[in-house]
């Protein structure tokens, strides 16, 4: 239970900056929602689309589908890379400046005047981690509130920019599941996928997905029903749904009640797959049809005090961030399965704007 409530929370943090919650987060949101919008959306949007490509990939490792009746459960585990330019986002400091300055225009407070550069001073926009990449050195923000008609310094915050797993080594996002495969007859085989749902005090979660696949090559069978070419053909239509959720508690972000991330991934799979048909070692490739999107929701109230935030009073803000990510694309899957009776291995790789490794261990009935 505690490894897959760690992986739960690997997860949220790709998607939600969990993982710095309580190292700026909390700021750059007392700062504004307007900017920590901003922020979180252009942070996250590379870990979502990285897990949607993920939970659209491994769906299949023949071109050739069960016989009625026969049975097949796999332990699957998947590994999605992204390209080093999604690893980081560029960040204009200038840029958030005029967010954060209409916000405090807004509250009605006296008149001031915001600033924001990076630590060592500079307002030229640069290169900061993504969710997916690393900050090194630290990279931080540093928001002035001067007093209009003076210049006099009311306030100065230093916000540590969040980093992303690759701070920590992981250069992968990561999934793991069951798999089950069922022959229909009519050239159909049934699957589906799944996480047990795994409730504890903070974490709740679940994936679940299904697909069906329809062998092509049925329709050249001779007269006995056996194919005899070469090769098998098939085409597949597959959906992955993860629902994922992290109670904070309350007030350890900041001041608050009902604190909670929650996270919700749809990835769809339309796939045309060609396999050759030995006894032991084949071989097997697939085009593969991705989309799907992510949405990340920061719900709950947040309350700010003078003492931690920009601007001179007191607020409360309800449910303040909803990120939301949508990708599509065309992914290449290349692999190889290893047969020894009713067991069964197999790995393959999917080149794409997502690279995804996967791999396999089955029984078939």
């Amino acid at each position: 239970m505690k490894l897959n409530k760690n992986i739960v929370i690997i997860v949220l943090c790709c998607l939600g900056c969990l993982s710095q919650a309580q190292n700026g987060f909390s700021d750059i949101l007392a700062a504004g929602v307007e900017a920590a919008d901003k922020y979180a959306n252009s942070y996250t949007a590379p870990a979502a689309e990285a897990f949607t490509y993920n939970l659209a990939s491994g769906w299949y490792e023949s071109g050739k589908v069960l016989q009625p009746g026969k049975f097949k459960l796999q332990i699957k585990a998947q590994g999605t890379f992204a390209p080093d330019e999604k690893k980081s986002f560029v960040l204009d400091p200038l840029e958030y400046e005029r967010i954060i300055q209409d916000s405090y225009n807004n509250t009605g407070n006296p008149s001031a005047n915001i600033s924001v550069t990076f630590g060592d001073g500079s307002t030229t926009p640069r290169l900061v981690a993504s969710a997916l990449g690393e900050n090194n050195p630290d990279e931080s923000l540093i928001i002035r509130s001067r007093e209009s008609n003076t210049n006099l310094l009311l306030q100065e915050d230093i916000i540590t920019l969040a980093q992303g797993i690759g701070s920590t080594g992981l250069d992968v996002v990561p999934s793991a599941f069951f798999q089950v495969g069922v022959g229909l007859g009519a050239g159909l085989e049934v699957k589906a996928r799944f996480i047990p749902k795994i409730e504890t005090d903070e974490v709740e979660t679940g994936l679940y997905g299904v697909g069906l696949q329809w062998e092509l090559t049925q329709f050249f069978t001779n007269e006995d029903g056996v194919n005899n070419l070469p090769v098998s053909v098939s085409v597949l239509g597959a959906f992955t749904r993860l629902d994922a959720s992290y109670d904070f508690e309350d007030g350890a972000v900041v001041e608050g009640s009902d604190q909670l991330l929650e996270t919700k991934t749809n990835a769809y799979n339309f796939a045309a797959i060609a396999s050759t048909n030995f006894k032991v070692l084949n071989f097997y490739g697939g085009l593969n049809y991705v989309s799907g999107n992510s949405t990340t929701d920061l719900k709950g109230t947040y309350t700010f005090r003078s003492n931690t935030v920009i601007f001179p009073v007191s607020s409360t803000v309800e449910d303040p961030l909803s990120l939301k990510s949508d990708v599509s694309g065309v992914l290449g899957t290349l692999g190889a399965k290893l047969t020894l009776g009713a067991f069964n291995i197999n790995a393959d790789y999917s080149f794409g704007e997502y690279d995804t490794a996967s791999a396999s261990i089955f029984f078939r009935i």
